[in-house]
């Protein structure tokens, strides 16, 4: 038997390891988060409803901007897993240091089944975003076999970054109070709550260097337009998404070693 042979069965367990790996911690994150709650999971709907519903009657019916509770609520859904996903990444390493310096397994599925526990909570909570869409007199289009795409985009931007932020989180602790600044900070520069067409002109370039932009403005086109993003938006979306991922694995294989030692 060749060493080239030998080597598929010990990557295939590992690979087969590390999934169960990521599968259990994932499991064990949301069980943890619901114990002794009487909702459950009902209360990762909680904050994009109440958001969702002040934000409709504030500009939609005290400043008349027009803005409807389905087009919030179609950008507040996919951006509450955005944040959660990265929060929590944060501190993944940080939280599971006596793991660390006790266990030898790969590292990268602390912060990845962090991200796995919020897209779970979201992908449970898109059949009641459709309902609120399609009570909204929306009918179900062609646009919507576009909804894996927009949603394989999201998730690979969220794991990038998640692997980023928790990676150097660990040698500059301060990342972890930085990262919910930010995050309130893209929330208002990132078209969730408006559109990116009422983006004044000299300010446009910002939703081209977000990263969300044109994802959110994906989710609303095709479950409110019916309407597929244009292709220009998509690509930008797929390379930003690539570059966040490289940025994420290059950091945490960069940084890894020492975790142990730094944490």
């Amino acid at each position: 038997m060749t060493a080239m042979a030998m080597a598929r069965p010990v990557q295939g367990r590992s690979l087969r390891n590390a999934v169960e790996l990521v599968t259990a911690l994932t499991s064990r994150d949301l069980r943890l988060r619901y114990q002794g709650s009487v909702l459950g999971w009902a209360w990762s709907l909680a904050r994009p409803l109440a958001l969702g519903a002040v934000l409709a009657f504030a500009l939609g019916r005290v400043l008349g901007t027009g803005i409807t509770a389905e087009f919030l609520l179609a950008g507040l859904f996919p951006w509450f897993w955005f944040q959660g996903a990265v929060q929590g990444a944060a501190g993944s390493f940080i939280g599971n240091g006596g793991l660390l310096k006790k266990v030898r397994f790969p590292r990268a599925v602390l912060p990845v089944s962090t991200v796995l526990g919020a897209t779970l909570q979201f992908a449970l909570s898109l059949p009641v975003l459709i309902g609120f869409v399609l009570a909204a007199g929306n009918a179900p289009t062609a646009a919507w076999l576009g909804l894996p795409l927009i949603f394989a985009l999201q998730l690979g931007l969220v794991t990038g970054l998640g692997l980023f932020v928790a990676s150097v989180t660990v040698y500059f602790r301060d990342l972890e109070h930085i990262t919910e600044v930010l995050l309130t900070l893209l929330f208002y520069a990132t078209p969730i709550i408006y559109s990116a067409d009422l983006v004044p002109e000299g300010y446009r370039w910002l939703t081209y260097v977000n990263p969300l932009a044109p994802i959110m403005e994906g989710w609303r086109s095709i479950l409110l337009d019916g309407a597929m993003p244009a292709a220009s938006h998509l690509a930008a979306s797929a390379g930003l998404t690539a570059l966040a991922l490289a940025i994420g694995w290059g950091t945490f294989r960069r940084l890894e070693d020492g975790f142990a030692d730094a944490i």
